[in-house]
């Protein structure tokens, strides 16, 4: 059985998390969802290295990838636009710090925002799969404190 291994990364600073808007105009199964970064990880790369490297493509911040939170399977659709098959996917799940950057957008993400868990309204969080994640709910929710 093939999958493809994903890094997503979420980063916490002065009690705040980071969010990314996935293009509109994107076929992908993300399209103009709010999600935390992150993206596939490339043949050869360090899972760690791969999540620092996607957060600074899709939101333009620099940070250190601290710890796996969890790690989640996903059995992920497609748009029928984009070509790609349904595909098995492997979700690694980190806890990121903060090392510096602004907010600029990449190619695959049309807008970057800093939310507040309780000013976030369902609409951010519906879409948002690894939330279906125990552990990921618990570092989300009951760890609101920047990482050491």
């Amino acid at each position: 059985m093939q999958f493809e291994v994903i890094v997503r990364g979420i980063v916490k600073h002065e009690g705040k998390l980071l969010i990314g808007l996935k293009r509109r105009d994107d076929p992908h199964p993300l399209q103009g969802k709010w999600h935390f970064p992150g993206g596939r990880l490339e043949y050869g790369e360090s899972p760690w290295g791969a999540v620092e490297r996607e957060i600074e493509e899709e939101t333009g911040y620099i940070v250190e990838a601290v710890e796996i939170i969890d790690v989640v399977p996903k059995f992920l659709i497609w748009p029928e636009e984009s070509g790609i098959p349904p595909q098995r996917t492997l979700h690694i799940v980190f806890a990121c710090r903060l090392k510096g950057g602004n907010a600029k957008p990449g190619d695959d993400v049309e807008e970057v925002r800093w939310i507040r868990v309780d000013e976030a309204d369902e609409d951010v969080f519906q879409s948002e799969f690894l939330l279906e994640s125990a552990r990921v709910r618990e570092f989300v929710y009951n760890s609101l404190d920047d990482l050491p």
